[in-house]
């Protein structure tokens, strides 16, 4: 499926009394778009908890709905020997839940296997793989500093970054809340500035004043991970975000490691949790 994005700009001109503003309706004609399944799926070592797999269908450009859930499929994860079967959620449909006994290991591969109920785009069957990444940094801290002059918390991050590629994904909790709960927040970064030496205070993430008062517990989850799914990342903070120049053309499609045109991500990482109390302003 080809994404359109549509620029649609009001234009007020004053002409000090002298010309009269008019405006005319421009009907445009998109072509049909067609149903995609759309994956967002996660495994981790923490346990059951933090591992799903979230199935619903792509919608419509200027839909306002939610999109569809995807129920009653086979959804299966596969580590080379064992295969765990991930169990729709009875109070969250869509939402398949990786069994008690499953805990993800750094450097396995994982297979996700979705067998559909119903075919979506004539397809039932869709796969994706992705290899669990050791956690790289050698983390000593982390910590909040405040910029006056901005009115925004800056979390400072300081650790060991081994030498050769590495790939990173930054979140906050506040007092365990995740303040990063959208794609937008988060932050993910390569390791070109500082490959093979000690990172010393750089800023990982900024957070409003409002997101962080003083004595609160600030946690940074460090996460190792596999340069596809950073790639992924960018494409879609990118496909989100506003474009500049105003009329640039729309970004490519967001990349994927699921096949037969399913959108989305399968991803694999690792963690570190580095806690730290927030400081007087």
């Amino acid at each position: 499926m080809k994404y359109k994005t549509l620029y649609i700009i009001t234009v007020s001109i004053l002409s000090l009394g002298i010309l009269n503003s008019c405006t005319e309706r421009i009907d445009i004609e998109l072509e049909q778009e067609y149903t995609r399944l759309a994956v967002e799926g996660y495994i981790t070592p923490g346990g059951s908890t933090f591992q799903y797999i979230h199935l619903t269908t792509t919608a419509g450009y200027f839909s306002n709905e939610a999109p569809p859930l995807v129920s009653g499929a086979t959804v299966t994860v596969e580590d080379g020997t064992n295969i765990f079967l991930f169990d729709e959620d009875k109070n969250y449909p869509g939402y398949y839940l990786a069994p008690f006994n499953f805990e993800g290991a750094i450097e396995k591969t994982y297979q996700l296997k979705i067998d559909l109920a119903e075919e979506i785009a004539g397809e039932k069957h869709f796969e994706a793989s992705e290899t669990m990444p050791s956690l790289s940094a050698d983390i000593d801290s982390t910590r909040a500093v405040y910029i006056p002059e901005r009115g925004r918390w800056a979390i400072e991050f300081y650790g060991y970054d081994p030498p050769g590629p590495n790939f990173y994904m930054f979140n906050g909790l506040r007092n365990g809340t995740l303040l990063t709960d959208t794609v937008w927040k988060m932050t993910v970064t390569d390791d070109k500035l500082f490959d093979g030496n000690y990172v010393y205070g750089a800023y990982v993430m900024v957070l409003d004043s409002s997101e962080l008062k003083p004595s609160d517990q600030f946690t940074l989850v460090t996460s190792s991970i596999t340069e596809e799914y950073y790639i992924f990342i960018i494409e879609l903070q990118t496909e989100i975000s506003m474009n500049i120049p105003l009329f640039s053309g729309p970004p490519a499609n967001v990349s994927t490691n699921l096949n037969k045109g399913a959108v989305g991500y399968f991803a694999a990482f690792s963690s570190d949790f580095t806690e730290t109390i927030v400081p007087e302003r």
